[in-house]
């Protein structure tokens, strides 16, 4: 064992057994650009006016497409006739239109809370909900 040690002490610890070529790391890109292939340089087509132009037209198709449909959701139905005259009057058999047949039907605020609380009874939704809210 001893003799194994004595072995690695006979090395001299102050030359370096790694040598590296002069000006290597210097000369490394130039000897690595000069192995590479040539290359043509390809200019990129020019960019026309219509693909500058066509996202800000895109956009502001968008933009209108929006404003029409939120302005066909807000508008008013009564502006809008639900039915024609000619097929109103086939579907109902008479001449009334339907904006007609609505106006003529009065209805209380009493009468429409009972209508309310008969359709709450009948479909038993007020047993559910008395159910959830005192027996939970």
């Amino acid at each position: 064992m001893k003799a194994k040690i004595s072995k690695l002490d006979e090395i001299d610890k102050a030359k370096n057994p790694f040598k590296v070529p002069e000006n290597y790391f210097a000369l490394l890109n130039e000897e690595i650009m000069s192995r590479l292939p040539e290359k043509e340089y390809v200019a990129p087509p020019p960019v026309t006016l219509w693909e500058k132009v066509k996202p800000w037209v895109y956009m502001a198709a968008m933009f209108i497409g929006i404003y029409i449909i939120v302005n066909y959701l807000t508008s008013d139905a009564s502006k809008k006739p639900l039915m024609t005259e000619s097929t109103t009057s086939e579907a109902i058999g008479t001449s009334e239109t339907v904006d007609n047949y609505w106006s003529t039907v009065h209805v209380t605020e009493e009468e429409f809370y009972q209508f309310l609380e008969e359709q709450v009874v009948e479909d038993g939704y007020y047993d559910y909900m008395y159910n959830q809210y005192y027996l939970n």
